[in-house]
């Protein structure tokens, strides 16, 4: 793609975006916590919150993009999003012409979906964004998009917080260092709480010590609501902090009377003058080099902020709930398939205690011929972050089960680990097999029956195979003079007879009637006609005569073909070698 377009009045825009003091810093735990935010609430794997410098967009939060703390600033999405005041969302950047040749669309980390909301400060300026990006194409859901603007709201409040604290403390440390003058302490705080006032919605506060009067300005009384101009007595300002607040706020105010040095910097909640229950932080400290000696600082509404370490704090309580308490089957484990958690019901399915599950390895639980497959899985989730399928595993008590699963990795800590969480499905899975057994065998002879053969015969062609097709003569006489139940005793004894010259992995298959069919997995000409050989000779061992024809097929040639050429031989046989009518009937044994 090209280079996007900057803003409008881009050296002002640098200009806030430094001021900020925010570039190249050092990871900050509420930033991760807002990134870490927006990635739970839409199911992204990754969410940054980035700030668009001159030639780069750097991430003041990273959640799920390894390895990388800054991109350059004309392959970023980010730079277009800082362009409107919207959120932008683009559902499939590979189809995308704006964005299907960028190198973080072809390369690394393979982005298909993205969702930015620009980080707006008070003054309209923007800039980055808090966005959330995914590795195949999707669509937010109208909440999510509501999540992710107020998530962003709170994220320009703790940028601008973050840069009252640093200026206050500039501020602090010119009046240690300097010993500047009172007066010059208070035009730099003065202008410090103007900025407060024009940036982030906090409102300026006072209190002359002599006469006990607070003076408010216009921000401080919005917070409250209360009119502009509103100037409270002391007592009620402390009435508007909720009755366990109170003697916490009342206590720090009166400390600073007292020492001079003192200071306080707090959140509380409140009730404001309409009733609404919000939280605060408010920054307080004496000025008493001036005339006359007064408490000044500053109070914000920070409710949405609380809200959302509320809802993390929440989110991870109900999950530890959840994991311990699901009839689920959850469990974690690393890149190796080394178990790190497992909840009880997981463990109960298998017969073992959590203790006994954890640090071992599952393959330790599944069969070795499923171990490959096992590795497989592993392999996959490394590059493709989710995988879903049927696991079967071994009990303690040495029985089968079947966990129906859906993986996912997580890739936003130091260690990637993977979250699993799986159904014991093993009595349906057993049922589903019966059910299918009785689908595709004979009820009376257990062969297999024309269904199953059906549904074999895609996989036949793509390797050797032998057909022996079986019909057995004179079996009506045998119906007419005997009933059909000797008829039906003569069915079971010649499967068991098919039965006995077939390998374990050899299907004996009833076609209907006297007829029957032997299959031989990777059996040519020869080893065909060779097994067709032994039943002759063995002739005398079953319960009625028969004729057989034998045929190989495989390697391009059809099951119906190699069926059709077996039959041909068989009536062919019959034609040249037809045993007599008469007396037929007795050579059942």
């Amino acid at each position: 793609m090209t280079d996007a377009p900057q803003p409008a009045a881009e050296d002002a825009r640098a200009e806030r975006l430094a001021a900020l003091s925010a570039l190249d810093t050092e990871a900050d735990p509420l930033f991760d916590a807002l990134a870490r935010s927006a990635a739970i609430a839409t199911g992204a794997p990754i969410a940054l919150i980035t700030l668009i410098d001159n030639e780069r967009q750097w991430f003041k939060a990273n959640i799920g993009f390894a390895g990388l703390r800054e991109t350059p600033r004309d392959v970023a999405f980010c730079a277009q999003t800082i362009l409107g005041p919207e959120l932008m969302e683009v559902t499939d950047a590979g189809s995308d012409p704006r964005w299907a040749e960028n190198p973080l669309v072809t390369g690394y980390p393979g982005i298909r979906f993205y969702a930015g909301m620009p980080l707006t400060l008070k003054d309209g300026v923007r800039v980055g964004a808090l966005c959330i990006l995914d590795r195949t194409p999707r669509k937010l859901n109208d909440e999510q998009r509501r999540v992710l603007a107020a998530l962003a709201a709170a994220a320009v409040e703790a940028l601008e917080l973050r840069m009252l604290s640093l200026q206050r403390q500039a501020v602090q440390q010119r009046q240690r260092d300097d010993a500047v003058s009172g007066l010059e302490a208070a035009k730099a705080m003065a202008a410090l709480l103007a900025r407060t006032d024009r940036l982030m919605g906090a409102g300026r506060w006072s209190l002359d010590l002599d006469t006990k009067q607070v003076n408010w300005s216009d921000e401080t009384c919005a917070v409250h609501d209360v009119p502009p101009g509103h100037r409270p007595p002391l007592t009620e300002a402390f009435n508007y902090y909720t009755p366990e607040a109170r003697p916490k706020i009342e206590l720090a105010v009166k400390a600073a009377m007292i020492d001079p040095h003192a200071s306080w910097d707090m959140e509380l909640p409140m009730l404001t003058a309409k009733g609404r229950q919000i939280w605060v932080r408010t920054i307080g400290f004496a000025q008493m080099q001036s005339a006359p000696a007064r408490l000044v600082g500053v109070v914000q509404d920070i409710s949405i902020r609380r809200r959302v370490v509320a809802a993390l704090e929440a989110s991870d309580r109900r999950f530890r709930k959840l994991f311990e308490f699901s009839l689920g089957l959850i469990c974690t484990h690393d890149h190796e398939g080394v178990v790190l958690s497992v909840n009880p019901a997981a463990a109960a399915s298998l017969g073992y205690s959590v203790g006994e599950l954890l640090g071992r390895s599952l393959t330790d639980f599944i069969p070795p011929e499923r171990h490959a497959a096992f590795h497989t899985y592993l392999l996959q989730l490394m590059t493709k972050d989710r995988h879903a399928g049927m696991l079967e595993l071994i009990a303690k008590d040495g029985g089968r089960r079947v966990w129906q699963y859906q993986s996912v990795l997580d890739d936003q800590s130091e260690e990637p680990y993977v979250l699993g969480h799986a159904l014991d499905i093993t009595e349906r899975y057993q049922q589903e097999l019966r059910l299918w057994d009785e689908a595709i065998r004979d009820p009376l002879t257990k062969c297999f029956n024309r269904r199953y053969l059906d549904n074999l015969s895609g996989a036949l062609a793509s390797e050797a195979w032998g057909c022996i097709a079986i019909d057995l003569d004179h079996f009506k006489q045998i119906n007419d003079q005997y009933g059909h139940q000797r008829g039906d005793e003569v069915l079971v004894a010649m499967a068991r007879f098919l039965f006995s010259h077939a390998r374990r992995d050899d299907p004996v298959v009833r076609l209907g009637g006297d007829e029957f069919l032997l299959l031989l997995r990777g059996a040519d000409d020869e080893a065909t006609a060779r097994v067709a050989r032994e039943i002759e000779a063995d002739r005398a061992s079953a319960p009625i005569g028969f004729t057989l024809g034998a045929a190989s097929f495989g390697h391009g040639v059809s099951l119906f073909d190699g069926l059709g050429e077996a039959d041909r031989r068989l009536y062919q046989r019959r034609a040249i070698d037809r045993a007599p009518s008469s007396g037929a009937a007795d050579r059942v044994s």
